[in-house]
């Protein structure tokens, strides 16, 4: 019992596993803390170049510039942003319009809300899963996108579960003469609904008659 001989390969045989273990499950934590970064900062240049974009389809996505005199048309907003009838509660969805990144990965061409999300899913890794969300109340225009990475190596999700790397990032469509522009439509059609005749439910629905037949010639 007093003989010590062979007690430091005997410790090193116990400890060496537990630290080898260790070693790579931070390793793997690293590389996890760094995919969770670059799902977070892919999400968030994707959603602000949309949001930058998003007033000319013709725009390159990476710098912003597009050809001269080419345009999405005067009133793009009304047909295929759905401005107004989202004034007047006309919108098909009221949650918004949103595609799959890992389905919908084909760059239209077309100036429709559709079409500009396709065109940033498009942008982002095969890697990457999830939604782009557009959603338009009239004086506030968001872009919302919720992606995650499908990588999580076995010794973490048994400390933290199936929760893989996940982002929730949103961008807001500015375009300054155009929110002056609608700020004044809704004061011009709220002051018209106060003192119209038939009230304010009644203006409201003759407005949305008169949009619904315009959108169905």
């Amino acid at each position: 019992m007093k003989d010590t001989s062979g007690s430091v390969t005997l410790e090193a045989a116990m400890i060496f596993p537990w630290v080898l273990m260790m070693t790579f499950a931070l390793l793997l934590f690293s590389l996890f803390i760094a995919q969770g970064s670059l799902l977070y900062y892919t999400s968030a240049v994707t959603a602000e170049r949309s949001a930058f974009n998003w007033s000319n389809s013709a725009k390159d996505y990476t710098t912003g510039g597009y050809p001269a005199n080419d345009f999405d048309g005067l009133y793009w907003r009304l047909s295929d942003d759905a401005l107004v009838e989202g004034l007047f509660g006309l919108a098909a969805e009221q949650d918004g319009v949103q595609v799959e990144i890992n389905r919908d990965r084909n760059e239209n061409e077309g100036a429709s809300a559709v079409d500009k999300l396709k065109k940033a899913a498009s942008r982002m890794p095969e890697s990457i899963t999830g939604i782009i969300r557009y959603r338009n109340i009239g004086l506030q225009r968001r872009i919302n996108i919720q992606a995650g990475s499908g990588w999580l190596p076995r010794p973490l999700a048994w400390v933290r579960g199936d929760d893989a790397a996940s982002s929730d990032v949103s961008a807001l469509v500015v375009e300054p003469a155009e929110f002056v522009r609608s700020f004044d439509l809704v004061r011009y059609y709220s002051a018209k609904m106060k003192t119209a005749p038939e009230g304010a439910a009644g203006f409201r629905d003759r407005a949305a008659s008169v949009l619904t037949n315009r959108r169905n010639l």
